[in-house]
């Protein structure tokens, strides 16, 4: 179960990245150009909540039920803290991730109540592009030191 949850939250990842960057462009091409709020933005808003909803929820039973790393973290959190990639899994991603997917459902509810539909795009545009910032500096990529592959396969 670990290894398909792993290469679910991986994949997941990338999605995750890419409709974030969907959502950017159109929050700010409708804040920028003055465009009226559609229902495409309604919905690419609801694709990345959904997206990062359930990316949160399979990155809980990693850290919490699956993940040999965090079983032992949790186990001696003395030692997880002194290792740079432990801590990163342990501590750092998991808080990153969070005040990202919260910054999601900011934008999308906070949205909700603007007095115009530029005023709701630049709201979104500046939530969801600080998310996705969070998103990007908290995952682990090939060329870091706590590296990851683009794509993790069963195997």
């Amino acid at each position: 179960m670990y290894e398909t949850a792993l290469v679910v939250h991986n994949i997941l990842r990338l999605a995750v990245l890419a409709v974030g960057l969907w959502v950017m462009v159109r929050a700010f091409s409708g804040w920028f150009g003055a465009k009226p709020w559609k229902i495409a933005d309604r919905t690419s808003v609801l694709v990345l909540t959904i997206l990062v909803d359930v990316q949160l929820l399979i990155g809980i039973l990693l850290h919490v039920v699956w993940s040999p790393l965090t079983k032992g973290a949790w186990a001696d959190m003395s030692s997880a803290m002194q290792d740079a990639p432990v801590r990163k899994f342990f501590i750092e991603h998991p808080i990153l991730m969070i005040l990202g997917v919260a910054l999601v459902h900011m934008g999308k509810s906070t949205g909700k109540g603007a007095p115009t539909d530029k005023a709701r795009h630049r709201k979104l545009a500046i939530y969801v592009t600080v998310a996705v910032v969070l998103f990007a500096v908290g995952s682990s990529w090939p060329w870091q030191e706590v590296a990851r592959p683009w794509l993790r396969m069963p195997g």
